[in-house]
């Protein structure tokens, strides 16, 4: 009888700490919730947690007012109340911005982390110059903070207005950058004798030699092999042009011929064979 009473004690007395225990954390998490609530909707608020400033990381060519007009037009004046994915997705439309990273230092700054793209060349988009990213991505009209780019215009990306612009331009950059690369050997740089690339139909890549408004098609490999081929016909060009008084292209795509095409052949073109370009 006495085991029975015991027992049932000590389950009373577990009742009543189990009990007290919640009525605990009632009295921690209530007040929690309701100082929450009263955070995100009392209008009163926002004198303790109201946006006073926000902070940018990592600006270089993007220009801080340009942000904010994009951002403080659609954020709460509540801290507690913005959107940070949304905020990030917003501050990501601007086309400089490769990543954003956006969070809350309370009580009342937002600290906006951005990766911005880089201009590594100049494109010649609708008779306009603007500067590119590596995806292609047009960032900006070219104008004189961006002189220190020193590679060939590239012609053939689209105009982003146009429908799937984005997606061409990144194949169209791609072969860009591959034909750079190519063109830079472990001797020479033959970039720097090249002013412009075109890239706008990729399989059919062509250079236009600097002072020389001559396209000279590579196709779409062995660029280095095929424009160190035409170099070697430099003085067989030189006195076509003389005899033509114009040479309209020049295509170095085969690897058995080269074909200098003149207004007078309508498209034929003067042949060169391989035995010619080592003599």
């Amino acid at each position: 009888m006495k085991n029975k009473i015991k027992k049932t004690q000590s389950k009373l007395g577990l009742a009543i700490n189990f009990f007290v225990q919640l009525v605990i954390a009632g009295l921690i998490i209530l007040p929690t919730f309701y100082g929450i609530h009263y955070a995100y909707n009392q209008p009163e608020a926002s004198l303790y947690f109201g946006v006073e400033k926000i902070e940018y990381q990592g600006l270089i060519y993007l220009n801080q007012e340009k942000l904010d007009s994009l951002v403080l037009g659609s954020l709460s004046k509540n801290i507690l109340r913005v959107d940070l994915d949304q905020l990030r997705s917003l501050v990501e439309t601007e086309s400089w911005v490769q990543e954003a990273k956006v969070r809350r230092k309370l009580p009342n700054r937002i600290i906006i982390s951005i990766t911005e793209r880089q201009p590594v060349a100049v494109a010649a988009i609708d008779n306009e110059l603007y500067v590119v990213d590596t995806e292609g991505v047009v960032l900006a009209p070219y104008g004189p903070h961006y002189h220190s780019i020193n590679h060939p215009i590239i012609k053939g990306l689209r105009n982003v207005a146009r429908e799937n612009s984005q997606e061409d331009n990144l194949q169209r950059m791609q072969m860009y950058l591959r034909v750079l690369a190519d063109l830079k050997d472990s001797s020479e740089n033959y970039n720097q004798s090249i002013s412009e690339i075109d890239v706008e139909n990729p399989e059919r890549v062509a250079v236009i030699p600097n002072g020389d408004p001559i396209y000279i098609y590579l196709g779409n490999n062995n660029f280095l092999t095929r424009y160190k081929t035409f170099l070697s016909q430099k003085d067989l060009y030189d006195r076509l042009k003389v005899q033509y008084g114009l040479i309209e292209s020049v295509d170095v795509t085969y690897d058995n011929k080269i074909i200098f095409h003149t207004p007078q052949e309508q498209g034929k073109g003067v042949i060169a064979h391989p035995r010619d370009t080592q003599s």
